[in-house]
This record gives C-alpha cells, sequence and structure tokens, in this order.
C-alpha cells in the first residue's frame, strides 16, 4: 500500500470510525465513570510509519520500560520496522504495508490480540494519523496517550492529550508524551541503537573498511519534493573524493536508477549501494560512516541515533522539528514563505509541483561544509543549535 493511500483512507475512514467512538466513549464515561488504573501490567506502545522516527525512539521506549519494569511490552508498528524494534519489546504487533487488504487484515487481528489482554496503558506517538489511537482504543487499552490535534477526531479516543509541538525537535515531543506516561522529566539524549552483527557483516562485505561518505539522494515515498538536486548531491560527493574519502550512495529498492544518476555523474570511485542492503546493514553502514548528505528522511535520524555527523537537506519539511542531532552536524533550510508545507496539520501531504524550496540551496554551501567535515574544521553551523532538543 502506498504510503498516499495510507494517508487518504486513514484521513476519510480514519476520521469517520475515531468521531463515532469518541462519542460513544464521551457517553459512556458520563453514564459509568471509568475506575482508575491501579497498576501498569501491560504497556502497548503503537508508531506504525517511520524508520526515522523509530531510530529517535529507541531510548524513549528504554526509559518507558525502566519506569514500569514490571510491565509487559508491546509493540505495533510496521514489518519493515522489525530490526528496530525487536530487542526492546516482550511481544510485536506487526502490520503488512504491502497491499491495503493486508495491512486491514493485520490490524483487525492485532485489534482481537491486543482485546484478549488488554493494555492498561497505552502510548501513540503517531503525530497526526488515526491508525494508531483507533488500534489502542479498539483494542482495549484503559489509560490512552496521544499528541492533541485540535479539531481533529482523534482527540476523543485519548483520555490524556500532549501537545505536539512546532517549536522543538520531534525528539523532545516524543520524550513529553513519555513524561506524561510517568517517566522522570529530562533532556531528550540520542543513542540507543547500535548494529547488528549480521549488519555489521553485510556492510562490511560490500564496502570493506570503515571511512567512507554517504550520500543519500532519494526520500523514500513520501513527496519527491523533499530531494535536492542529483547535481547537487554529485556535487557533494565529488568533493569527498577529492579529499580521498570514498563515497556509497544509498537508497531503496525503488531508488536504483536515481542512485546510479547520482554515482555516475560523481565520477569513478562512487558507488551505488541503493536495494543492496536490508534496514539492519543499513543501519550498519551508517553507522561506520565518516559523513552523512541527506535529504530529509530516515537515515539522517538513523545518523543521529549513532553519533554521525550529518549534513541535512530541507525545504519541505523544517529542520526545528526534525534536523540531525549528531554532533558536528548541519541542516540547509532556506525557510521559504510557504515552507514547511508538510505538517501534522498537513497529514505530511503536499500538492506543490515545483520545489523551489529545495532548489534554493547552493551546492557550493554543501560542498564547502563536506570539505569542512573531511578535514577536520568546524561545520560553523548555527541551525543545529535550533535543531537540538
Amino acid at each position: 500500500m502506498s504510503l498516499g493511500l495510507a494517508k487518504v483512507l486513514d484521513r476519510r475512514v480514519g476520521a469517520w470510525l475515531a468521531g463515532t467512538l469518541g462519542v460513544v466513549d464521551r457517553l459512556g464515561e458520563l453514564l459509568r465513570p471509568p475506575a482508575p488504573v491501579s497498576r501498569v501490567g501491560r504497556l502497548l506502545v503503537v508508531k506504525l510509519w517511520g524508520v526515522g522516527n523509530w531510530a529517535l525512539l529507541r531510548p524513549i521506549v528504554r526509559d518507558l520500560r525502566a519506569r514500569h519494569p514490571a510491565a509487559a511490552l508491546t509493540i505495533a508498528t510496521l514489518a519493515s520496522n522489525r530490526p528496530l524494534v525487536a530487542d526492546l519489546a516482550d511481544d510485536l504487533v506487526l502490520v503488512r504495508g504491502e497491499g491495503s487488504a493486508r495491512a486491514a487484515c493485520d490490524l483487525g487481528r492485532a485489534v482481537l490480540r491486543l482485546r484478549r489482554n488488554p493494555p492498561d496503558l497505552a502510548l501513540d506517538f503517531e503525530p497526526f494519523a488515526h491508525a494508531g489511537a483507533l488500534l489502542a482504543r479498539l483494542g482495549g487499552a484503559r489509560q490512552r496517550l496521544g499528541f492533541a490535534a485540535p479539531g481533529r477526531a482523534r482527540d476523543g479516543l485519548f483520555t490524556v492529550t500532549v501537545p505536539l509541538r512546532t517549536d522543538v525537535h520531534a525528539a523532545r515531543s516524543f520524550r513529553d508524551l513519555a513524561e506524561a506516561a510517568g517517566v522522570a522529566p529530562g533532556p531528550y539524549v540520542p543513542g540507543g541503537l547500535s548494529p547488528s552483527a549480521a549488519g555489521r557483516a553485510e556492510a562490511a562485505a560490500l564496502t570493506g573498511p570503515e571511512g567512507y561518505m554517504l550520500v543519500h539522494p532519494g526520500s523514500g515515498d513520501n513527496f519527491p519534493g523533499r530531494r535536492w538536486s542529483e547535481a547537487g548531491f554529485a556535487a557533494a560527493a565529488r568533493a569527498a573524493l577529492a579529499e580521498g574519502a570514498r563515497v556509497f550512495v544509498t537508497g531503496g529498492p525503488l531508488e536504483t536508477a536515481l542512485a546510479a544518476r547520482v554515482a555516475a555523474a560523481a565520477g569513478p570511485g562512487a558507488i551505488s549501494l541503493a536495494g543492496a542492503l536490508s534496514l539492519e546493514g543499513l543501519i550498519a553502514l551508517v553507522a561506520r560512516a565518516l559523513l552523512l548528505v541527506s535529504n530529509d528522511t530516515g537515515p539522517v535520524h538513523m545518523a543521529s541515533a549513532l553519533g554521525v555527523p550529518t549534513l541535512a537537506l530541507f525545504g519541505p519539511n523544517t529542520p526545528v522539528l526534525y534536523g540531525p542531532l549528531a554532533p558536528g552536524s548541519r541542516a540547509f533550510y532556506r525557510g521559504l514563505p510557504c515552507s514547511p508545507c508538510l505538517t501534522a496539520a498537513s497529514h505530511r501531504s503536499s500538492r506543490c509541483l515545483i520545489f523551489t524550496c529545495m532548489e534554493a540551496i547552493p551546492a557550493g554551501e554543501v560542498v564547502h561544509a563536506v570539505r569542512r567535515v573531511l578535514t577536520g574544521a568546524p561545520t560553523g553551523d548555527r541551525s543545529r543549535e535550533e535543531t537540538r532538543a
């Protein structure tokens, strides 16, 4: 199932179902107020979409486990995210993302599984979608926490809402939600991610020794307007090659042609690995890199969790919410009057057809930053201060 179709179904069908259940719940609470939850024996964490979001969430989920050590933890997410969550949970509820019928069947089975032994506490880390809130509600969770979305039907499904802030990094809002569930107040600290042995072996077999720069010119299937120019990425790769660094171009299975064009334009020494790595292999590949140059997408947040310096390119989204967090990182963002257009209010969707915000980022600026990182000079980054959680 494409991400675009999933958003449409969530916005239409999900909103109607959430609104109906919200009214039913409010009437039921008036007639019979629910009893307080005295003990958290079962804990549910929901975050369906977003490999990058799971890279940010891992330390927060560990804090939740520490706060509720006796609770059995269930994580509900897409099946493709399994390598990022399997070691965190006692039980996984996995939803296949290929095909709307499969996803609907998996969600239905998930509801039945949860209802057999309902969670006492559920946290939905989705910033705007209805699917996670519906899963927690239909699964019978007694206390349900999620982000407030004023004017949206899903707010009625939560027993507690937390503001989704727009002035701090998304990871800070994620931690706010965890703190509402009892985690001690404190700063968000990136980390909690390390490559598996299988991932390390896979990456090493394709790249050889450590010490290379990664270029990630794709953006998955979420709005092509997030992509910087192929020529810009090729120029960044050439700068790294000139400094003596090896360069690998990464991407998903549907981005092999894009990655091949960037590698070819960069010249001899740049090698495309798009579609050649599993998620575990990609994590290990990022962990061994000297530098990542990437659009605003999942590898940026993997690099944040792994402490790898990142030069990230933003336009439709804002680095205030999703900028790189690793030391030595920098976000490039022009902040045009129309930016950001990918927001929770817009369901992270845009109808823009001319990507002026990305075209406004000059290649020379990025090339200069690449050279400074690879030669050990300070990046002179001011945007990093703006995006720190």
